[in-house]
C-alpha cells in the first residue's frame, strides 16, 4: 500500500503544467471524487493551507502584497497520512481533488476574471460528474479591513443550501502580537460578516500554525488542515453528496443561466459594459503615462482577455455578440 507521501509528491510537476494547460483532473474525471475547492481573498494562506496539508511545496505561496496563484490549479489525494483511518476507509480508490483558486482581490486580474476561471472549473467538474464534498474559505485573522465583496461573491457562488458544507477556516494566528486580538476580531467577524452564513449551517475552523507543535497550550482550539480536511470528508460521506450542488454549478449547469445572469454574476454587477469601461479606464491611464508601459500592457491584454472570456459565455446565445467582437477588439487596438 502506498504511503501519503508516496501518493503526493509524483503529483508536483503535474500540478504546475495545469497552470497553462487543461486541467488534467477533469479529463480524468470519476463520478466517486471528493472535490474541495480551497477559496477566500488574496494573501489569506490558501496555497500555504494546501502546501502543509500535503507536505510539500505544490503551490506557489508568495510573501509580498501581490498573488501568487495565477489561475485554478488542482492537485488529487488518495490516501490520508495514518492518523486518519477513517478518511483511508473512506477513500480506498477514491480521490480528494484539492483546488486552489485566485481571490476576488487579485493584483493581476479583475474580479470578473476570477469569476470566469472558478465557475468554468466548478461547471466543468459537475458536467463530468465530479461533486463537491466541502468548499473551504480562508481568512487571515491578522487582516484589517472589510473583505466584504469577496465574502458575498463566495457566499453567492456557494449558495445558501450548501452552506451546510462551507468551512471557514481562519489563519496566520502566529503573526497575532497575542491570541487575545484574534480572539476579540474573531467575535467581531461572527457578529458583522459571517453570521449569515453560520446561521446556513457553515462551520469555523482555527489553522494551527506550522511551528506551533508543541504549543497547544497556546492554540488550545486549533486544528490541523488535515484534521479540517477530516471533517468535510466525513461529513460528505454521512449524506447525500450526490444530490447536492453548489448553487453557481446549479445555475449555469442545470438552469442554463450565462454567467453574468447568475447571484454571483449580478454581485459583481458583471456586464460587458462595465467590463468595456474597465478596459477603456486603464487604456486611458496607459495613456497618460500613469502606469509604466510593459506592466500597463500586460494588464491591458489580460484586460481584453476577459473580455474575450465574457462575449464567449454571451455568444452562446446571442449571435449580436460575433458581430460585437470585432468592435470590441478595435477599441482595444486604438480604433474608435
Amino acid at each position: 500500500m502506498r504511503s501519503f507521501e508516496e501518493s503526493v509528491y509524483p503529483l508536483l510537476n503535474q500540478t504546475k503544467m495545469r497552470r497553462c494547460t487543461i486541467d488534467p483532473v477533469l479529463e480524468e474525471a470519476l463520478d466517486s471524487d471528493i472535490v474541495i475547492p480551497v477559496m477566500g481573498p488574496t494573501k489569506s494562506g490558501k496555497s500555504h493551507f494546501l502546501n502543509q496539508l500535503l507536505g510539500s511545496l505544490i503551490f506557489e505561496v508568495g510573501n509580498k502584497l501581490a498573488s501568487c496563484t495565477a489561475g485554478v490549479s488542482s492537485v488529487t489525494v488518495t490516501r490520508a497520512p495514518d492518523e486518519h483511518p477513517q478518511v483511508n476507509t473512506i477513500l480506498k480508490g477514491r480521490r480528494i481533488v484539492l483546488v486552489d483558486t485566485p481571490g476576488f482581490d487579485d493584483t493581476d486580474m479583475s474580479d470578473e476574471e476570477v469569476l470566469i476561471l472558478i465557475s468554468a472549473w466548478l461547471t466543468k467538474s459537475y458536467n463530468r460528474g465530479m461533486h463537491v464534498g466541502g468548499v473551504l474559505y480562508l481568512h487571515d485573522i491578522t487582516r484589517e479591513g472589510p473583505e466584504v465583496k469577496s465574502l458575498s461573491v463566495f457566499s453567492k457562488v456557494c449558495g445558501q443550501g450548501a452552506m451546510d458544507r462551507v468551512a471557514i477556516v481562519t489563519t496566520k494566528w502566529d503573526k497575532l502580537r497575542n491570541i487575545k486580538d484574534g480572539e476579540d476580531k474573531l467575535t467581531d467577524l461572527c457578529d458583522r460578516l459571517w453570521g449569515e452564513m453560520l446561521g446556513h449551517g457553515a462551520h469555523i475552523f482555527h489553522m494551527r500554525p506550522p511551528s506551533s507543535e508543541g504549543e497547544s497550550h497556546i492554540y488550545p482550539v486549533h486544528t490541523t488542515p488535515w484534521e479540517i480536511i477530516h471533517s468535510l470528508v466525513v461529513a460528505a460521506e454521512n449524506c447525500e453528496v450526490n444530490n447536492q450542488i453548489l448553487q453557481i454549478q446549479d445555475e449555469i449547469a442545470n438552469r442554463r443561466l450565462l454567467l453574468p445572469d447568475t447571484n454571483a454574476g449580478r454581485e459583481l454587477q458583471m456586464s460587458l459594459d462595465n467590463l468595456l469601461k474597465k478596459a477603456n479606464e486603464l487604456k486611458r491611464k496607459e495613456k497618460e503615462g500613469n502606469l509604466r508601459a510593459p506592466r500597463a500592457a500586460a494588464l491591458l491584454e489580460r484586460r481584453r482577455q476577459g473580455v474575450e472570456m465574457i462575449i464567449a459565455e454571451l455568444e452562446r446565445s446571442a449571435g449580436f455578440f460575433t458581430r460585437a467582437r470585432g468592435w470590441i477588439r478595435n477599441r482595444f487596438q486604438g480604433g474608435s
